[in-house]
């Protein structure tokens, strides 16, 4: 039976996932011509764009730079895919931007199907790109490093994390990984943590989850 390795990726990424879902589907479900009611869709595309610039800069400087050496070639088409997803995002800011400048509802209306429409390239192509990152760098970290220095990755990306953002993080992991995935990150917490850091993930799992999920996963950590 094949060891199963540590993915740096799964958990920051079943959360941007869900989080990309997310912004698509409340733009499909919002009324474009409507300039208030499509604030909260406008913000939340923003943020998403914040979070993914982020995400862009912690992987380049935490995996891909320690992986460099390793296989050049791999590591610079990884970079170049976050050009082109620079591009992207740089197109979706032009796309909120232009929205904002409508005047009227048909302006709003022909602005939101461009900025839905870009939107949807923005998902399309970090879908792409995050699944290559599981399938292909993945083989190279785990052929090179231990699961203990791939976790060192990852603790030095949660270490630079500003405070203020921790919490639209652990929002969008709360909600997009699975209840073993959950509990497991929970206990981690406890046992590196100091109570309150814990006690406040709980917390958010009560706030973010369903009832019926959060009793599951209050069984899960009772064990």
């Amino acid at each position: 039976m094949k060891t199963l390795r540590f993915n740096v990726f799964n958990q920051i990424h079943k959360a941007l996932r869900l989080f990309m879902f997310d912004t698509v589907t409340l733009m499909q479900q919002t009324d474009m011509t409507d300039a208030e009611a499509s604030l909260p869709v406008i913000e939340q595309a923003n943020a998403l764009l914040d979070v993914f610039d982020s995400h862009a800069y912690y992987e380049d400087t935490y995996i891909l730079a320690c992986a460099q050496q390793h296989d050049e070639a791999l590591i610079a088409s990884f970079e170049n895919e976050h050009h082109i997803d620079l591009e992207l995002t740089e197109n979706l800011r032009a796309g909120i931007a232009l929205y904002n400048l409508a005047k009227s509802p048909a302006e709003r209306f022909e602005a939101g199907n461009k900025l839905y429409y870009a939107l949807n390239e923005f998902v399309a192509f970090n879908l792409s790109h995050m699944n290559k990152e599981e399938l292909q760098l993945n083989e190279l970290l785990w052929s090179k490093f231990t699961d203990e220095e791939i976790m060192g990755m990852e603790h030095n990306i949660t270490q630079n994390i500003p405070m203020e953002k921790m919490g639209l993080y652990s929002k969008w992991m709360i909600k997009g990984i699975n209840n073993i995935e959950l509990s497991n990150w929970l206990s981690a917490v406890k046992a590196g943590a100091p109570d309150f850091v814990y006690n406040g993930l709980i917390e958010e799992c009560r706030n973010y989850l369903p009832a019926e999920r959060f009793e599951m996963i209050g069984q899960l950590q009772a064990v």
